[in-house]
């Protein structure tokens, strides 16, 4: 229940608190007197986003404070929040100019989303622009759903929903992509391929562009050979039979004298020495395998190495490789995409099968309410001076999914015998629009267990005795709930159990709104005022007492 309410340097106000009792509340004053700034103080206090707000002093921070009682039921939701609990809840909300809006419970920092999950199970505000909102297909869906009581299949329907919608969009982007798709696990497989065929594994690039040089001199090296052989063989005097020669001469001095033993060991191992050398040569001219085919097979291998590479951005076979293997993952996870389609198919199929039951049940569920919930109307309107109205609410199934399970609505009305059912929409006038709004949120005060219900000039548009009629029905509410009821009614205004004006004053050549609690006097004279206008006359006055007696 709301206690009060603290303003501090807020639009027209510069300090103001508000006392408010429990159950009917009524708030008074005319025209541009401030209601709507002190709706706006207690709907920011309470959470709401804070867009063109303006400061009495621009240059000094505003303050709005609430102090709610708050039974034990709520305590496990302040205890998981890490809150302190009291019986009497503090919300602070502090706001400037040039500073951000901070937020507190019970003294204790908080997000505005948290304060919103609290507020919003304590306060429910209600317009006379929201009661046109109740022509949506969206909101009927969920006053059915309120009044059949099965808020916790819809809530599994729709968590089970995001996931078949999740699964649901996945598939129709994939079948409208699919021929690309193919196109693309077809082209990465491509890839993959062409890096398979180089045998990446045993390729060294250093190696290969090594013996590229080589045989791309291969003819040149041939020709060097060539002519070293010929110094080695070439007859009677190449370098094998001079040196063969030079042995045998060697050979001779070493007979003559042992003291030529070490130019006869030089000259035996220099003779070793170009034999193995002139074998090495030859033998290194056949591994080199200076074909013109092992050419042009090496020039083709470098030739694709060095294209992929400039293909895929690397500069390196270790690149090629990471670029390879990243094929093959991609390849191994998605397989082909009709392989994808046809399995997304499949968990589609699985997950409308998990709630098309609970579709049903919703289903099943909003039709018996529907039936109970036309009557319940139907009473309602029948005491606001509307005997002759019906309504139909025709529920229907679709084959089609969504958000609110498979059913549309249609409330049809009549507001009088003899005229025809027709839509909501085409024929509810403003007066018998408030009086409609007015038996929804009678009949939801019933079954919710919202403490507080704030309606804002919702009685617009009826007078005379339908008004007494809107004032009786307010009255029965607040001896359910806290009602705090903006109206320009004085059958209303009489009713309330607490009375509110809003008026203005000027102090110090500045105009400042003022909220004050009004005794049985000030009561007779503001509800004659609301008859009459200003200095209401004694029939006002009279007229102002005898609705406060019916109270």
């Amino acid at each position: 229940m709301l206690v009060s309410l603290y303003i501090k340097n807020f639009a027209l106000i510069d300090e103001l608190r508000i006392e408010f009792g429990p159950g009917f509340n009524v708030v008074t004053g005319e025209t541009g007197s401030g209601k709507s700034v002190v709706l706006q103080a207690l709907q920011l206090a309470l959470g709401a986003r804070a867009e063109g707000v303006s400061f009495y002093d621009p240059d000094a921070k505003c303050v709005l404070e609430l102090e709610i009682a708050i039974s034990k039921h709520y305590k496990q939701w302040f205890e998981a929040y890490d809150l302190d609990y009291d019986k009497y809840c503090i919300i602070r909300r502090e706001m400037g100019k040039t500073q951000k809006s901070r937020i507190f419970i019970n003294d204790t920092p908080v997000k505005q989303t948290v304060l919103n999950q609290l507020t919003d199970k304590l306060f429910s505000f209600h317009s006379q622009n929201e009661s046109y909102s109740f022509l949506k297909n969206a909101e009927q869906l969920d006053f059915l759903d309120e009044q059949a009581q099965h808020q916790d299949v819809v809530d599994e329907y729709r968590k089970k929903y995001r996931s078949y919608k999740a699964l649901s969009d996945e598939f129709e982007a994939l079948t409208d992509r699919s021929e690309e798709m193919e196109r693309e696990w077809a082209y990465q497989q491509h890839l993959k391929s062409e890096l398979d065929a180089l045998n990446l594994e045993h390729l060294n690039q250093e190696d290969l562009e090594s013996r590229y040089e080589i045989l791309s001199q291969g003819e040149k090296i041939q020709s060097i050979i060539d002519e070293l052989n010929g110094l080695f063989e070439s007859e009677p005097y190449g370098l094998n039979e001079q040196l063969r020669q030079a042995q045998r001469l060697s050979s001779s001095l070493l007979k003559a004298s042992e003291s030529f033993s070490e130019i006869n060991n030089r000259m035996q191992s220099l003779a070793i020495e170009a034999q193995d050398l002139y074998e090495e040569i030859n033998q290194s001219l056949e591994s080199m395998d200076l074909e013109p085919s092992a050419l042009e097979e090496v020039s083709e291998l470098l030739s694709e190495l060095h294209r992929l590479q400039q293909k895929h951005g690397v500069s390196t076979v270790e690149g090629l490789k990471a670029k390879r293997d990243a094929f093959a993952t991609s390849l191994g996870e998605d397989g082909s995409y009709a392989d994808r389609i046809k399995a997304l198919e499949s968990a589609l199929l699985k997950a409308r099968e998990e709630i098309e039951p609970l579709a049903g049940q919703i289903s099943d569920g909003r039709k018996k309410a529907a039936t109970v919930l036309s009557a319940s109307i139907e009473k309602v309107l029948s005491s606001l001076e509307m005997p002759g109205s019906r309504i139909a609410i025709e529920v229907y199934e679709t084959e089609h999914l969504g958000s609110n399970g498979i059913n549309e609505v249609n409330f049809k009305f009549q507001a009088n015998k003899g005229s025809d059912l027709l839509e909501l929409k085409k024929v509810v006038s403003g007066g018998e629009l408030s009086r409609l709004a007015l038996a929804i949120q009678y009949i939801k005060g019933e079954k919710n267990s919202i403490p507080t219900q704030v309606f804002d000039e919702i009685d617009t548009g009826v007078s005379g005795q339908v008004a007494e009629r809107v004032a009786q029905l307010f009255e029965a509410m607040g001896a359910r709930n806290q009602l705090l009821v903006i109206t320009h009614l004085p059958q209303v205004a009489a009713k309330g159990s607490t009375h509110l004006k809003v008026f203005k004053k000027e102090a110090d050549g500045r105009v400042n709104t003022r909220v004050m609690q009004l005794t049985e006097n000030a009561r007779q004279e503001e509800i004659a005022s609301m008859i009459e206008g200003n200095n209401p006359s004694e029939t006002a006055l009279s007229h102002a007492r005898t609705l406060l007696t019916r109270h």
